[in-house]
């Protein structure tokens, strides 16, 4: 049933997937949709689940009957015989036959000839394995659920890696605008003072200035668009496409949606990597229980039945059924060393759950306190912004009416820029650390739809 839906989901996102190819933008839910399905971890990690489920499949069959067909046919070096000539001559002593030969006849018999062969049909069926058979069903059951486990880890790796690669190249794109719009602010304020210059309104010292701020901005400008580039590559071959269209989603406003306590509760109540331990105590325990059927006996019925031969006088009977028993009272104490071996797994298990939990809910701190400070960072920014605005105003008036200089307005221009920058450095941060925390506490889809 489980396996049902993942190969709906899958072809839901091929049809997802045709629609979406000529789409001139892409949103993070498209993005993640289109990963699941082109993806190659992705692909292989499902088709691990698929397998193991046809493995649980063929445990089931340890329940039902083997039925099976064996055919012989063997050619000896000689007839089996039994030679009682000797045994005839007697007799005719006894009988006071003067040639027992002519009178009795040859008494070598022959019990089996050389050629002979026989076919039959064979049916076997276990009765009572000492709960052994039980015990590997219900193991079989727990590795298919740890591997929709893994699979569903491979995913949210996936999709945290995702979350970094799209907002990166947002935030690129963005720092790529941003740096355009220096660059042309920078252009048209060196153009004026250039002219300001040629009419004899400033020194020539002004328009240095803004001929160094003109080709610093243009370098910058060049980096942002290789920062650009690199950051498509990326999203690229994480999702398998040729091409990525406009990322159209946006960031979100950073914001504290609930106190940390409650991230770190579902933190430990939802993370697939606790699930996964969990199945693996679940594992290691049946894997004492499996241990433990050693102790009983193993009882089975089988039945054959003949249904040609050919030279096999004395194998007259065509069919047989049978019970067979059979009882291991010593091995050389192997069975109680498996099952401490077993136990002590059943420890490690319970000793990695409970350093995970100490893990994980550390790591739910470390990116909740990131959040928390990308916050802080962001408000204090929206103010530094507004007063950097004023600012470059007030500098690009002053060297308009000679009062200032080009050297401070172009210092003005790069404040805020550089503000800007910050402030979207802090999107991204705050972004990336709030989607791997709803991912690891099992909200993506709800991530994604705020996205």
């Amino acid at each position: 049933m489980k396996l049902s839906r993942i190969g709906i989901k899958l072809l839901f996102v091929l049809v997802f997937f045709a629609t979406f190819v000529n789409a001139q933008e892409i949103t993070l839910k498209q993005a993640q949709y289109l990963m699941l399905s082109k993806n190659g971890e992705a692909r292989a990690s499902s088709f691990e689940v698929k397998a193991m489920e046809e493995e649980h499949k063929a445990t089931k069959g340890l329940r039902l009957p083997t039925v099976s067909i064996s055919g012989t046919y063997l050619h000896l070096d000689e007839d089996i015989s039994l030679d009682l000539n000797t045994q005839r001559n007697m007799v005719g002593g006894l009988l006071s036959i003067p040639d027992p030969a002519a009178v009795l006849g040859d008494w070598n018999i022959t019990l089996q000839e050389k050629n002979l062969g026989f076919a039959s049909a064979n049916i076997s069926m276990p009765i009572f394995a000492g709960g052994k058979i039980n015990a590997v069903n219900k193991a079989s059951e727990i590795k298919l659920s740890l591997s929709e486990n893994h699979h569903q880890l491979k995913e949210d790796e996936l999709t945290m890696n995702l979350i970094t690669y799209f907002f990166q190249l947002k935030l690129a794109k963005e720092a790529k605008n941003l740096r355009k719009d220096v660059y042309e602010a920078v252009l048209l304020h060196n153009k004026q003072a250039t002219k300001f210059f040629e009419n004899g309104m400033i020194p020539e010292v002004e328009t240095l200035n803004a001929k160094v701020a003109l080709s610093n901005a243009n370098r910058e400008l060049l980096a942002a668009k290789k920062d650009v580039a690199l950051a498509t590559t990326a999203l690229k071959n994480l999702i398998g496409l040729d091409r990525i269209p406009k990322v159209s989603t946006l960031f979100l406003e950073p914001t504290i949606v609930k106190p940390l306590i409650e991230f770190q509760n579902d933190m430990l109540s939802e993370n697939k990597q606790l699930k996964t331990i969990e199945k693996k105590h679940e594992l290691a325990e049946i894997g004492v229980k499996v241990e433990n059927s050693d102790y009983y006996p193993k009882v089975g019925v089988m039945g054959r039945y003949v249904f040609w031969k050919d030279n096999l006088p004395l194998a007259d009977t065509k069919w047989f059924v049978g019970l067979g028993v059979e009882w291991e009272l010593f091995n050389g104490f192997q069975r109680e060393h498996k099952i401490k071996a077993s136990k002590y797994k059943i420890s490690q298990v319970e000793e990695i759950d409970k350093q995970a939990r100490l893990n994980l809910t550390t790591y739910t701190e470390k990116l909740y306190n990131t959040m928390e400070k990308e916050l802080e960072q962001y408000e204090s920014l929206n103010t530094d912004e507004i007063l950097a605005q004023k600012l470059k105003f007030m500098r690009k008036r002053a060297f308009e009416e000679g009062t200032g200089t080009s050297l401070e307005v172009v210092d003005a221009t790069l404040k805020l820029s550089e503000i800007q920058l910050h402030k979207i450095k802090a999107l991204y941060e705050y972004n990336v650390a709030y989607g791997e925390l709803m991912v690891l506490t099992g909200k993506t889809a709800s991530f994604l739809n705020q996205n």
